[in-house]
């Protein structure tokens, strides 16, 4: 009896801080810019990976960016996108494009993600409660934003940010919900309900910057007025 309590027990802890698994596989065919591969359990429509091209078993390089645009019980659609990510003006870039039997790797770089919350009681409970999660400090984002005069950060910001730190997870606290959203499509991949919805706003999240001010030369980039208006409008 107590093993079965035990094992009870571990795969509801699994299940309560479940990570977003890496799901390998490989293209089965190809029309244009979209292609058909196994479908899975683990991937979500709106998740996004690349595509591998493997020239021999020692070598292999990406070719595109994937993302998940529908799914059914035996196959996941997923479009291709240019791969920039690693672009070196002093490289040339491949000019290989996906074929069939290319490595698709989907929900890529899911094991760093970014916290936009509104205080740091709902941030710390967050990456508590996601402790398998590597999360890049929000000091990080709020200085980029700090040296660039922008107060209202929008989805290119958040994406280049993405980019730049080699992470493709973001997380949006909203009033008492929280979202899982990949960083390339902007599609929300998971939701969940979060207890902390008390304590002081800080816009535009939490962080130790203070006082992020536009620039007297920038158009429309003033203070936002309203957290979780602003936020909803990003996830749209």
């Amino acid at each position: 009896m107590k093993k079965i309590f035990f094992s009870i027990f571990i795969v509801s802890l699994t299940l309560l801080n479940a990570k977003f698994l890496e799901y390998k596989t490989k293209i089965l065919s190809i029309d244009g810019n979209i292609a058909t591969i196994k479908n899975s359990s683990d991937v979500k429509i709106g998740s996004s990976g690349i595509v591998v091209h493997h020239y021999s078993k020692e070598h292999s390089t990406i070719v595109a960016k994937a993302i998940v645009i529908d799914k059914n019980s035996n196959y996941i659609k997923i479009r291709f996108k240019k791969f920039d990510d690693l672009k070196q003006n002093v490289l040339p870039v491949p000019k290989i494009l996906p074929s069939v039997g290319d490595t698709v790797i989907l929900n890529y770089l899911y094991n760093h993600a970014l916290a936009i919350t509104p205080n740091y009681k709902t941030y710390k409970e967050v990456i508590t409660k996601h402790n398998d999660i590597s999360w890049l400090h929000p000091d990080l984002f709020a200085a980029k934003l700090y040296a660039d005069n922008n107060p209202s950060p929008n989805r290119k910001d958040f994406q280049n940010m993405c980019k730049d730190y080699s992470f493709s997870l973001l997380y949006f606290a909203i009033n008492a919900h929280g979202y899982f959203v990949d960083c390339n499509s902007f599609k929300v991949i998971k939701q969940e309900n979060l207890h902390t919805n008390s304590g002081k706003t800080i816009v535009p999240f939490y962080s130790r910057i203070k006082d992020i001010d536009a620039s007297w030369f920038s158009f429309g980039k003033s203070k936002i007025v309203n957290y979780a208006n602003h936020y909803k409008m990003l996830l749209r």
